[in-house]
């Protein structure tokens, strides 16, 4: 994820996370995932949606199977 400075937009992210534009406006709305405000625009830093992803992940222990 290297954008450099770049900011990205609510299609771009949204694209990046693999989610629809409504979900992210509601992780947006519900203050789930760290974003930009420039008057009405929202934007995203390649380093907030990489630390949203980190943050959601799903860590899946091996259970042994007893027979």
């Amino acid at each position: 994820m290297t954008h450099g400075n770049h900011l990205l937009n609510m299609d771009e992210a949204s694209s990046l996370l693999g989610i629809k534009k409504s979900t992210l406006y509601a992780v947006v709305m519900r203050k789930q995932i760290t974003h930009v405000k420039l008057g009405k625009l929202t934007r995203f830093r390649p380093e907030d949606l990489q630390a949203y992803i980190n943050k959601n992940l799903v860590d899946v222990q091996r259970v042994q199977r007893v027979d």
